[in-house]
Parts: C-alpha cells; structure tokens; sequence
C-alpha cells in the first residue's frame, strides 16, 4: 500500500517499525500470540512470560508503540533517520519510526515508541521534526497519542472485529 495507508492501517515496516529484537508485545501484536495453541513454536516461553508480566501490571519494556497525530507542514517524503519524541516538558522520552502526510485525515501521522506511562490515548507529546516540516523554526511540533488504526477500516480486520466486540483475538 501507499506508504500513509500503510501507516494509517498500523501495517509495520520490518527494519523501519520494529526488528528481530521487538516483542509483538510492544507493536501492537499481541493478538499474533496464541493462548491456546498447544504445539510448541520458538519463543513460546519468551511470549508466554512477557504476556504473564504484563497481565501483573509490570510492563517489561521500556517503550511501546503508539499512533501520533501531530503538527507541522505535511510530511511528504521519506524520514532519512528517526525523529525524537518529547514531553511537553521538553523530555526527550521516544522516537517516530515511520511518518507521513495523509491526506484523508488531513494532518501528518506516525507510528513511534514512547514510554508505557504515556501510550493512553489523548496523551499530548511533541514530536522534533526537521527544520523543512517546522511551523516555527527550530521548535518541536504539537503531537497527540491516538488509536491505531488512524480511521475505521472499510473492511475490519479480524483483530478490529474482535477489539469492537471487547474480545482478545488471540484465544
């Protein structure tokens, strides 16, 4: 797909969203993690015990993935490296993986990792762009923490079916 419906839809980019060191735990994957599968499959202890730590409360990660909102001139080309996010505070606490312009929402959207204590969604961040996407020069970009997917699908997914009927899609 177009690279902002990619985005908007939270279809990841391996190398770019996440790599072989990422849990599905910190993507937004978790329904790709089986609960009753009973063949054994590699990781399966890794998965099981993360999933375990998190249903404790205690997050074993450090940042989570979320979808951004935010500001700036349309973002229409290809981030050459990793765009900082920050508190309104100015605490450097994340990075944006892949941003873009989109038009059918008409502002600019990212996928990016931020600490679990700020992924609720409405939570207000602020996102360094470069100097080419500032609306003041030098100064970061309001951002918002908001759902992924960006918009409701035409056509819901099987896990959008399923978070719309308040079930786990991984049982």
């Amino acid at each position: 797909p177009a690279h902002h419906r990619r985005i908007a839809a939270g279809i990841l980019s391996r190398g770019q969203d996440m790599d072989m060191e990422t849990s599905p735990f910190q993507v937004n994957l978790a329904y790709q993690v089986p609960r009753r599968k009973e063949a054994d499959y590699i990781g399966r202890a890794a998965l099981e015990a993360q999933r375990a730590e998190i249903a404790a409360g205690r997050y074993p990660f450090k940042l989570k993935m979320v979808g951004l909102a935010f500001g700036g001139k349309p973002v229409t080309d290809y981030a050459p490296d990793f765009w900082l996010i920050s508190t309104p505070e100015k605490e450097r606490v994340g990075y944006v993986t892949s941003p873009w312009w989109s038009p059918e929402l008409g502002y600019n959207i990212a996928l990016g990792f931020v600490p679990v204590t700020l992924t609720e969604v409405g939570t207000l961040l602020k996102v360094e762009v470069p100097e080419a996407y500032c609306d003041d020069s030098g100064k970061p970009v309001d951002a918002e923490v908001v759902e992924v997917p960006f918009r409701p699908s035409a056509h819901p997914s099987a896990r959008e079916q399923a978070r719309t009927a308040g079930r786990d899609p991984a049982r």
